[in-house]
């Protein structure tokens, strides 16, 4: 497994990457602001996809929809603060090893959800660059 800050890492490079595409489609054509939407579309879904399968792998309660995810994120976050306040005072390896797993598990977690959202928002902005590029190439 990567380490958290590797993973962090990872996602700044993705989100650096997001906006230098969306200042890049404001200079492009109408053609391929569509091809590079229809592309970041499918660069998401396939990471959605590898996402999923890794979540399926690994036993976790996600579900594979949004609501579900979501629910269940919200979820971790307060049982992993739960334990964390009720269990400070906790001394043993056994339950200190536990804590930094679920403590590392909800870290995982959320930088993909970030991913998920980042890949969103890719997507977004993208298409209303392309429903803009229309509408000036209507007037």
């Amino acid at each position: 497994m990567k380490k958290l800050s590797e993973q962090l890492k990872e996602l700044s490079d993705r989100v650096a990457k997001a906006e230098t595409k969306a200042a890049t489609a404001q200079q492009e054509s109408k053609e391929k602001v569509e091809a590079s939407v229809q592309k970041s579309k499918a660069d998401a879904e396939a990471r959605q996809a590898s996402f999923k399968a890794d979540v399926q792998a690994k036993q976790t309660a996600a579900a594979s929809d949004w609501e579900a995810l979501q629910a269940d994120f919200h979820q971790k976050t307060q049982q992993i603060k739960n334990k964390i306040e009720t269990e400070k005072e906790a001394r043993e390896v056994k339950k200190a090893n536990k804590r930094a797993e679920d403590a590392e598990d909800y870290a995982v977690a959320a930088i993909m959800y970030a991913y998920m959202a980042v890949d969103e928002a890719e997507v977004a902005v993208l298409e209303a660059i392309a429903a803009r590029a229309y509408t000036d190439l209507l007037a």
